[in-house]
């Protein structure tokens, strides 16, 4: 006898599926019914079953390995790298890859360069050589942005040495433009971001250095007589960099200028965003074994440093961390960014909570994220709604420096679990074992987010010292609605870095802002992703711009992502 099934899908997973047998209308009529029922409780039987990141590197073709040199001498420089970005360099609508190289710190290779993928429909092809962005210096990450406003992103990479920046020719190809533009920076950077901090219509830019550092003066630093990597206080550190972008394709350091140098900071992260709500842009900066420092926008092109009367330079204990990733978001829905800041093992990572005047609170404990960062060392981190479910959660790269330390301490390890903490209405679970995280360890610096197949949800990369690049799928994000805004500026800032979101949906507001940069040595997706939950449509988004003009739009659909330019009509 012939034997007919009844297929019911679950979810969006193309291979979740119940087949039941049928052998009459009744039994198929009753299987329906099974169905059916089944379909109404597949978001939590998937969710129970089914992880929410799958490794995807190898079916889309990407193959970077970065290279620290690993030296038996264990030079310091070896234990900081690396990182990249996700950025739409050929403005084909997604995300291609750009990764920081490393090298061999004593006998450097000019075949070992930093690599640009272009993403082909879900592949990634290797197009460095045809580009023409192979930069054989020792690297640390990448940032990209349109500094020109010729509608091209442009690039921008840290290195120990002298940084280099990348014209986007519009044809698929680069132009190192550094001498001209005047960004070089001959210093040992690291994280870098742009940004309008003077709201003259073009975007400006700050960058990390680390420390006074060369393999001359390389220390050597031992456990008992065994060799490990050096902590940064064998070193002084040294002040960042600030450029202004004069609007003619150069730029001018006004670091001593403006009221953002400070000597021996050893930078490592940097954000840009508007922390007291005033329209105008500051700047938060995570600091290696230094305090943290925060630069309030003055609004005539100069800075104020005040981090120690805000509550963000120590931890809630008046304590100096070891900082090295960072990001702002509005993580409890409240219309104003948080802060968050990943630290060295043995320290818990910051979460700060704004008043909405810009004064913070160091609320890690009570919201549940203090235990389990104590024993994890992170890097790499950002604010991200992962399950769409309109609340922003946090993943957080870890990994260790010493790559013995199991003979140090056998209660830690070099390389750790990547991390994820679900946002519940304000209070976070790790939830690293149920998304399926826990089961690899990683060795993660940078870390690159956004929707790399542009399925309505956040993808991560994770940027590993001395070890492959891993791209890690969002298997979950899509199942609950969303909407996805790409801003278009007006004036030279295209990308409208700096804008801020306020979205409303079935009684929730949200709010995101453009950020050029954050994380560590890194630079994400600068499309807004919003997930809806339930939602079947927007109420009305509120945009203000960078330079502090107000649009507002009704009725945007859903499962879109919406073009939107100043003063225009979405597309």
């Amino acid at each position: 006898m012939r034997t007919s099934y009844c297929v019911f899908r679950i979810g969006s997973n193309t291979h979740c599926a119940l087949r039941i047998p049928v052998s009459s209308l009744s039994h198929f009529l009753t299987c329906c019914l099974s169905g059916l029922l089944a379909l109404w409780f597949s978001d939590l039987l998937v969710a129970e079953t089914d992880p929410y990141f799958r490794d995807v590197t190898a079916e889309m073709g990407l193959d970077f390995k970065h290279i620290t040199g690993f030296s038996p001498e264990r030079l310091f420089i070896e234990s900081v790298g690396s990182g990249g970005v996700l950025f739409d360099y050929d403005n084909d609508g997604d995300l291609d890859l750009y990764f920081a190289q490393g090298n061999d710190p004593l006998e450097p290779s000019s075949n070992i360069t930093n690599q640009l993928y272009r993403n082909d429909n879900g592949y990634f092809t290797d197009v460095t050589t045809a580009a023409g962005v192979g930069d054989s210096t020792y690297s640390m990450g990448a940032v990209a942005a349109d500094y020109n406003g010729d509608g091209y992103l442009d690039l921008y990479v840290t290195n120990f040495g002298s940084n280099v920046l990348y014209h986007n020719n519009g044809d698929g190809t680069f132009t190192d433009v550094t001498q001209e533009a005047g960004v070089g920076c001959p210093l040992f950077s690291t994280s870098a971001a742009f940004a309008d901090v003077d709201r003259d219509g073009d975007i400006d830019l700050y960058v990390c250095n680390y420390v006074e550092y060369s393999l001359d003066t390389d220390v050597p630093c031992y456990y008992g007589e065994m060799r490990i990597y050096c902590g940064p206080q064998e070193y002084d550190g040294i002040a960042d960099t600030f450029y202004r972008n004069n609007g003619d394709g150069t730029f001018t350091d006004v670091t001593g200028e403006i009221g953002v140098y400070e000597t021996t900071m050893r930078g490592l992260g940097v954000v840009f965003t508007d922390l007291d709500n005033d329209g105008w842009l500051d700047i938060y900066v995570a600091n290696d074994m230094t305090r943290n420092t925060l630069f309030i926008n003055q609004k005539d092109g100069t800075f104020k440093e005040e981090a120690i009367v805000r509550g963000t330079s120590y931890n809630g204990d008046g304590l100096t961390n070891n900082s090295m990733g960072v990001d702002a978001a509005d993580y409890d829905n409240d219309g104003d960014p948080d802060l968050y800041v990943t630290n060295f093992a043995l320290e818990t990572n910051c979460l700060m909570q704004n008043d909405g005047d810009g004064y913070f609170y160091d609320v890690t404990f009570e919201v549940g994220l203090a235990e389990p960062s104590f024993y994890s060392l992170g890097f790499g981190t950002r604010f991200l709604d992962f399950d769409n479910d309109g609340w922003l959660d946090l993943f957080v790269g870890n990994g260790h420096i010493w790559d013995n330390v199991e003979q140090i301490d056998p209660t830690h390890r070099y390389a750790q679990p990547a991390q994820l903490f679900r946002n519940q209405n304000g209070q976070f679970t790790d939830v690293t074992v149920e998304a399926g995280l826990s089961e690899t360890a990683y060795v993660v610096r940078g870390m690159l987010f956004g929707d790399i197949d542009n399925d309505g949800d956040t993808d991560v990369v994770l940027c590993q010292a001395n070890r492959p690049a891993v791209v890690l799928r969002n298997e979950v994000g899509s199942r609950r609605s969303w909407i996805m805004i790409e801003l278009v500026g007006a004036d030279g800032n295209r990308d409208a870095i700096g804008a801020r979101v306020r979205l409303t949906a079935n009684g929730l507001t949200q709010m995101r802002e453009v950020i050029c940069g954050a994380s560590y040595l890194s630079g994400n997706d600068l499309r807004l992703l919003f997930g809806l939950g339930e939602a079947d449509a927007v109420d009305q988004i509120e945009i203000r711009w960078p330079n502090g003009a107000l649009q507002t739009m009704e009725n945007l659909r859903t499962e879109q992502i919406h073009v939107i330019r100043q003063q225009d009509e979405s597309e």
